[in-house]
């Protein structure tokens, strides 16, 4: 049992004051809790794997469990947990509501590929593009563009592992300075992330080409890389082989990073799996280190300094688990609003 629980260090004047969203394990429930860790509002899930708000006040997840009320795959609710939305597939890791109101996911196939791996039935990763009503408009498979990894990072095949690639994000990269002037990076791509190639990438849309990709020698086990509005690339860097992890912003034209926090000593922050990060509007960080022995969240100031810091008390709501996959920071303007009008 954990000595410390719920929010330890709260500095009033440094924080984003908002709601942060707690999906606590596998549990059946997700929280939105204040700035000193009350619970303001509860969902009842099945499962949630990861999660987030959309601007309407919906929740939506992915799950990996199956039954016959909830199937595998994406489900959409509103604020009283009621269904608005569901598409059962073989979802894992994440998924992206795009502006036009399709949904991005990311999602397991079982393939036989001796250039990918040289046993049977290897688990591939695909991406595919669904509407509103259902109707798959733009597919994507992993294993079909291994020389372009090859070529761009080294990655060597066959792989020794039966889930080659370990994806786990994918975002529709947004308009920003420098997809405007490397069209590498244009606003409508997709961005990956191969965890077990140590690898990010990015997937032109339309030729469906990977166009660009780094990490493999700086990057361990990561995950959660997404493109903040400047064009910088944010990434949970786990570091299982390494002791220790690291948050950091890199710029993708240059492959140079810009920015980075690792605790002092760096040992002290080490979440082996899970976790991803939150850039929030006053320039500190949001931390979910998910995968470490006390489910903490935490949010830094540009210098790093800790400003915000919770550890998960919501174990014995979730068989004991700790881990959080991804956790989110929102504004209280934003939450204040769901609540005062109770949707």
């Amino acid at each position: 049992m954990q000595e410390k629980q719920g929010v330890i260090f709260y500095d009033r004047e440094r924080a984003f004051n908002g709601y942060t969203l707690v999906p606590p394990g596998d549990a059946d429930d997700v929280y939105l809790i204040d700035m000193e860790g009350k619970i303001v509002h509860t969902w009842k899930v099945y499962g949630v794997h990861g999660q987030y708000l959309l601007a309407n006040g919906n929740l939506i997840y992915d799950t990996t469990r199956t039954s016959r009320r909830f199937p595998r795959g994406i489900r959409e609710i509103d604020w009283n947990s009621k269904e608005a939305w569901l598409y059962p597939c073989l979802s894992h890791h994440d998924f992206h509501r795009l502006d036009n109101g399709n949904t991005l996911i990311l999602a397991h196939e079982t393939i036989y590929n001796p250039l990918v791996y040289e046993g049977i039935e290897p688990k591939n990763s695909i991406i595919f593009e669904v509407t509103p009503q259902k109707e798959i408009v733009w597919l994507w498979h992993s294993d079909r563009h291994i020389e372009e990894l090859k070529r761009l990072v080294g990655v060597k095949f066959p792989r020794p592992a039966e889930d080659w690639t370990h994806s786990n994000t994918v975002q529709e990269l947004p308009d920003t300075p420098l997809g405007r002037r490397d069209p590498r990076f244009r606003a409508g791509n997709v961005l990956f992330s191969h965890r077990n190639l140590d690898t990010i990438g990015v997937i032109d849309k339309q030729t469906q080409e990977i166009v660009w990709a780094w990490g493999p020698g700086e990057l361990d086990y990561q995950h959660h890389s997404h493109m903040l509005p400047d064009g910088n690339i944010l990434i949970f860097d786990n570091g299982p082989h390494r002791g220790y992890s690291r948050v950091i912003e890199m710029e993708p034209a240059g492959g140079k990073i810009v920015w980075q926090y690792v605790a002092d000593p760096p040992e002290e922050f080490f979440a082996p799996y899970l976790s991803g990060q939150q850039r929030l509007p006053n320039g500190n960080t949001f931390i979910c280190s998910g995968g470490s022995e006390d489910g903490r969240l935490f949010e830094v100031t540009p210098d790093g300094d800790v400003v915000w810091d919770f550890r998960n008390p919501f174990a014995e709501r979730a068989n004991g688990k700790v881990k959080i996959y991804r956790s989110y920071r929102y504004a209280r303007e934003f939450i204040d609003r769901l609540l005062g009008s109770g949707k």
